[in-house]
């Protein structure tokens, strides 16, 4: 039995209690009525975040537990009615603890139909303007939201042209942690980048919000990406992986990282080779263009340094390539990969090259779209060949008047010169060709598709003719040794050549050669 001075407390206790949960109950029904949520809460985020913040309905429901939800949240860049709302909701929805409303505070939100579209940057210079002087971030506030999660959202870069197709990421999951105006909040997303296409896992933080300008507000981060499709830029084909961080604003990240293509080819004929790249690069936001500040690169054994960028034009899909590449100390067969698929490389050797190159978008193949323009040089080259190598050779011996029996040791090729590639017409208006006993000068053009090459140019030989044609018909040829001889060399021939590039045909330009000898 209770002793009844002792049930009287437990008795008053009870009422006490009963009268407590009774006040809170109230006081939060009274602080939780939906008209005056609603406007309390849009003003609050008005005030804020400096943007024009209306909600469609909002609904508080108290049993089996407290929870408000809300729909249609439109948060609108002021003065700027005719740009998509910056960010839009369609639904959400919060489970409030009795505490909850008097602190001003939640757990976690759930969010449904999330739409984020940044404004390019000339629609918000009003959010400056209407700060009035205001402090970029807000003061001190606590944390207003624990958690907020949301599926299936999206993020819209408004483009500056009107009528131009909008960069969009969708978002497939999204974690927000300790919400508030004043202070960095951590995040973690997986979205699907839109070109090329594939997934992304990023996480990092975001604030503190920028009152006067919320779409620069800060990000940082780190992220994985994952079967890139290269393919989504017509002309290059590849899955990408790649890991790196970042820092900057929704409208320009700075990224630093490395990537692997396992398999990256262009139809220009060739066949898949290794590539990696390290790289820092700037994303702008606005409208998808990617700025290559440096990107060291790793074909097979060839390395490059690449600069330039990948334009985002109008239209769906469109992307204009624009690269400066150079390399200091490749190998040949590496690129000649990249253009021919043959069981062996057509030639080896180093290679040097500084070029331009531009990559228009459109449906036709890389090598009738790209367009180059450059220097290279080739060194200690070989044709892999044995009887192109050894028609050089003999070629070789013949320039430097030497018979069969005399040994030579290997013959090396080298080359140099000024190229231009343009509707798959390859020209080369200034072309050097090196063996030892000789030297070719050539101008002239070689086609891609058809493989027709058009060259004229000189052969300069230390030999004389009758010493390198040799034999029995030297005799015949001497007397004219002095037609050719030319410079201190022992014969200056006008060449051309022609034909295909299985087939090639070599001829002398007969009318050069009787100019002369009759001047």
């Amino acid at each position: 039995m209770i002793h009844p001075p002792l049930r009287r407390i437990l008795l008053w206790s009870l009422v006490i209690g009963v009268g407590v949960f009774g006040v809170l109950v109230a006081g939060t029904a009274y602080l939780l009525r939906p008209e005056r949520m609603r406007v309390e809460v849009e003003n609050g985020l008005s005030k804020h975040l400096n943007l024009d913040v209306t909600i469609a309905g909002l609904e508080f429901t108290l049993l089996p537990r407290p929870r408000v939800s809300g729909s249609h949240m439109v948060m609108r860049i002021p003065n700027r009615p005719e740009l998509p709302p910056f960010i839009a909701i369609d639904h959400f929805e919060v489970n409030v603890g009795l505490l909850s409303a008097f602190r001003k505070h939640v757990n976690t939100v759930h969010v449904d139909g999330l739409r984020i579209s940044v404004p390019p940057c000339y629609a918000r210079l009003d959010l400056a303007a209407k700060s009035s002087g205001a402090a970029a971030t807000n003061t001190m506030s606590d944390v207003i939201v624990d958690h907020l999660v949301t599926h299936d959202a999206e993020l819209t870069f408004v483009p500056r042209k009107p009528g131009k197709k909008p960069l969009t990421f969708k978002i497939h999951d999204l974690r927000v942690n300790e919400i508030g105006f004043d202070r960095p909040m951590t995040y973690e997303a997986k979205l699907t980048n839109p070109v090329p296409v594939g997934l992304v896992h990023a996480k990092g933080t975001i604030g503190p919000w920028r009152r006067d300008d919320g779409p620069a507000t800060p990000l940082t981060g780190e992220y994985t990406f994952t079967d890139a499709d290269l393919s989504t830029i017509n002309g290059i084909g590849g899955t990408l992986s790649s890991t790196g961080t970042f820092t900057g604003q929704l409208t320009a990240i700075n990224a630093i990282g490395e990537s692997q293509v396992p398999d990256f080819n262009l139809d220009l004929g060739g066949k898949p080779v290794p590539l990696t790249a390290k790289f820092n690069t700037l994303i702008d936001g606005t409208d998808g263009t990617t700025i290559l500040n440096r990107v060291d690169a790793k074909i097979l054994d060839t390395a490059m340094i690449v600069s330039g960028a990948i334009t985002n034009l109008d239209g769906p899909g469109r992307h204009e390539v624009s690269l400066k590449v150079e390399i200091t100390d490749g190998r040949i067969e590496n690129l000649f990969a990249l253009a021919m698929d043959t069981p062996k490389p057509v030639m080896t050797g180093d290679v040097a090259l500084t070029a331009t190159l531009l990559l228009p978008p459109g449906k036709l193949r890389v090598r009738d779209r790209i367009r180059l323009a450059g220097t290279f040089g080739l060194g200690r080259a070989r044709f892999t060949d044995a009887e192109v190598q050894a028609k050089l050779t003999e070629f070789s011996r013949r320039s430097q008047g030497k018979d069969r029996e005399d040994q030579l040791g290997r013959v090396m090729t080298s080359l140099k010169g000024r190229f231009e590639l343009a509707n798959a017409l390859m020209r080369l208006p200034s072309l050097s060709f090196k063996i030892p006993g000789a030297e070719v000068a050539l101008a002239g053009s070689y086609h891609l598709t058809s493989e027709e090459m058009n060259f004229i140019g000189t052969l300069r030989m230390d030999a004389t003719v009758s010493q390198a044609v040799g034999g029995f018909k030297s005799i015949f040829i001497r007397p004219f040794d002095f037609v050719f001889r030319k410079d201190g060399s022992g014969a200056v021939v006008p060449i051309r050549i022609t034909g295909t590039r299985q087939e090639p045909k070599f001829g002398l330009q007969v009318g050069k050669v009787f100019g002369r000898g009759g001047g």
